[in-house]
């Protein structure tokens, strides 16, 4: 797997889980995140993005309404070329598994309020925290 399409399958599935709250029923809290993905000993890359009240909900939903959401955004953010194999919702915590082509990544993502923490199986992790009100 080349180090692009790695980055590229990883963000997308991290982007997608956003951030999290785990306060009541919510994984994830509408607003501003900032992520920073590392793949191996490269450089960080930041991103920042807003995460509306309706994608919110959606990810904050049960694991049926989680997965329809992640299944979506990931053919949307990948143009049908990656797809969701499984979805798996525990308490603060998700394990997704995507798959482009040949290629099968597992993320596992903990959340801790206005924060979280992934890592997959291609050795990448990510960062998240929550900035504030989007723009």
């Amino acid at each position: 797997m080349t180090r692009q399409f790695a980055v590229t399958l990883f963000s997308s599935a991290t982007l997608l889980l956003g951030a999290a709250n785990v306060a009541a029923a919510g994984r994830v809290q509408a607003g501003q995140w900032e992520t920073r993905l590392t793949m191996g000993s490269g450089k960080p890359m930041l991103t920042k993005y807003c995460i509306t009240t309706g994608e919110a909900e959606s990810m904050n939903g049960d694991e049926a309404t989680l997965r329809k959401y992640l299944e979506q955004s990931t053919a949307t953010n990948t143009k049908g070329r990656c797809t969701v194999k499984s979805v798996k919702v525990d308490d603060n915590r998700t394990i997704v598994t995507v798959v482009c082509g040949k290629s099968e990544v597992v993320t596992t993502t903990t959340y801790h309020g206005d924060h979280y923490e992934s890592s997959s199986s291609s050795g990448a992790t990510v960062v998240g925290k929550r900035l504030g009100d989007c723009p």
